[in-house]
């Protein structure tokens, strides 16, 4: 019977401790799953401040190259090389602007604001070459009428990009405070699961009291 008794106890014993072990796995995956989300998370949150970095930098170029264009219209050479500088700044600038909306939507993120700004960068490129399409080479003053045509229009996107590229920044800083907080919900999940394994082990050990046979 004694013999019975520790093998019952060795059972019990066994069953608990893998329980547990199992519980306890269970969370540590859990916690490195959201460790490895968090920092994916931050690395594509700086990746898209990058990428809006990116296309202010775009249009800053796409604004020089157009006014050197203009000054150039007489050399055709250097104004060959202008416009294809103007052309390559605004493709740059498209692709900064959609490469931060497919990162926004990988992580779950609203496009409505990078959306408008894909839009009033392809509207302010209409702008450009719609003025462009009046220029006369053999007129003087042609350049300085083109260029008033679109001065200034490009103003409130680069207000909008630089505006944006805070708010992701912000949010960045939020997500980093946040930390905190979850490390907090992790200790309150340790315990409950220290807490249910207790419970286990005692309910485990009530039915094992009851199997005992008397002496």
């Amino acid at each position: 019977m004694i013999r019975t008794m520790f093998s019952g106890m060795a059972r019990f014993v066994v069953l608990a401790a893998c329980l547990s072990a199992l519980g306890g796995y269970q969370l540590s995956q859990l916690f490195l799953e959201v460790d490895v989300s968090s920092a994916k998370r931050s690395v594509q949150l700086l990746e898209i401040e990058e990428y809006l970095d990116d296309a202010a930098i775009g249009l800053g170029r796409q604004i020089q190259e157009w006014k050197d264009m203009l000054l150039r219209v007489k050399d055709s050479v250097q104004h060959a090389k202008h416009q294809q500088g103007f052309k390559e700044a605004s493709i740059a600038v498209q692709y900064a602007l959609m490469q931060s909306k497919s990162i926004m939507l990988d992580i779950g993120m609203e496009t409505v604001n990078i959306d408008e700004l894909i839009a009033e960068h392809k509207s302010l490129l209409t702008d450009y070459l719609q003025a462009y399409a009046g220029l006369k080479s053999s007129e003087a003053d042609s350049r300085y009428n083109v260029d008033r045509q679109v001065r200034g229009v490009d103003r409130s996107l680069q207000a909008r990009i630089v505006q944006l590229k805070s708010a992701i920044s912000d949010y960045a800083k939020q997500q980093l405070v946040r930390a905190p907080e979850t490390q907090g919900s992790r200790n309150i999940m340790v315990g409950l699961l220290g807490a249910v394994s207790l419970l286990l082990m005692a309910g485990l050990g009530f039915i094992f009291a009851r199997r005992m046979p008397l002496a």
